[in-house]
C-alpha cells in the first residue's frame, strides 16, 4: 500500500476544518498503512490555526500544522502545503468541505498506474463568468500546449517527486497547470477519477478572481513562449 500525505490549506474555516480533518483520517484508516496529515494556516483571523493545533495535540503521530503569521494568498499556501509532504504519494484537499476526501478510496488502486491523478467534477455549480473562466482553463492549455487538464482547478494525488522535480514558474493559480502540463511533457502520467463537489461549509471560493485569472492568463502565455517558441525543456 502506498504512504500518502494528505495536505490541507486553509483560510477562515474554522467551521469546516474539524470535519475536513475527521473524514481525512478516516479514509486514511481504511486504504492507507504510512499516512500524515499536514495543515497549513494561511493567515486566517476566525480561529482556524488555534484549531489545527488543537487537533495536532491530539494527534501529534499523525498531523502537522504550519501557521503563516499573515495572509500570503492561494497559490503560495497551498505551494507551502504540497512541499510539506513528506510521504510518497501527495493529495490537497481544501479545507471548506467541499471535495470530499473519501476520493482517495478510488485513487488508491490506480497509483501503481498514473505519477498524476486528477478529481474530475462530475458537476459544477457556476454561473456565466465562472463557467468562462473553467472553461478557459481548461481548454486554452488544450490548444497551447497539446495537454488536457480535465478538471485543473479540482483535488489531485501526485507523487512527491512530481512536486519536487518540477518546479512551476507561474507566480499565481496557475502554477497547478503549469506543473501538470510540464510533469506530463517529461513523460508522468495522467490518470482521472471522477469526484462529485459537496456544498462548502466555511469559506469562499476565490480563485476566480479578476486579477487571479489576470495573473493566470500572463502566466499562461509565459509558459508557452517558453516552451513552444524557445524551446525550452519542460
Amino acid at each position: 500500500m502506498p504512504s500518502v500525505s494528505i495536505v490541507i490549506a486553509a483560510h477562515n474555516e474554522v467551521d469546516s476544518i474539524g470535519d475536513v480533518f475527521d473524514r481525512c483520517r478516516a479514509v486514511l484508516a481504511r486504504c492507507v498503512d504510512d499516512a500524515e496529515i499536514v495543515m497549513v494556516d494561511d493567515g486566517s483571523t476566525d480561529g482556524t490555526g488555534e484549531k489545527m493545533d488543537r487537533i495536532r495535540d491530539r494527534h501529534p503521530d499523525l498531523v502537522r500544522v504550519i501557521r503563516h503569521h499573515r495572509n500570503m494568498g492561494i497559490a503560495h499556501t497551498f505551494e507551502a502545503a504540497y512541499r510539506a509532504g513528506t510521504k510518497e504519494y501527495v493529495l490537497d484537499i481544501p479545507a471548506d468541505g467541499e471535495y470530499p476526501p473519501e476520493v482517495l478510496e478510488s485513487m488508491v488502486p490506480l497509483l501503481g498506474s498514473y505519477d498524476i491523478i486528477i478529481a474530475e467534477r462530475a458537476q459544477k455549480s457556476y454561473g456565466p463568468y465562472r463557467r468562462l473562466v473553467s472553461g478557459c482553463y481548461r481548454w486554452l492549455p488544450r490548444l497551447m500546449f497539446g495537454v488536457d487538464l480535465r478538471d485543473p482547478g479540482s483535488v489531485k494525488c501526485r507523487r512527491r517527486e512530481v512536486i519536487h522535480g518540477v518546479r512551476p514558474a507561474s507566480r499565481g493559480v496557475f502554477a497547478e497547470a503549469e506543473r501538470t502540463i510540464r510533469a506530463i511533457r517529461k513523460g508522468y502520467r495522467l490518470g482521472v477519477v471522477e469526484i462529485k463537489p459537496e456544498r462548502r461549509v466555511a469559506g469562499s471560493g476565490g480563485g476566480a478572481a479578476p486579477g487571479l485569472v489576470l495573473q493566470a492568463g500572463i502566466d499562461m502565455l509565459t509558459l508557452w513562449v517558453r516552451l513552444s517558441l524557445l524551446r525550452r525543456p519542460p
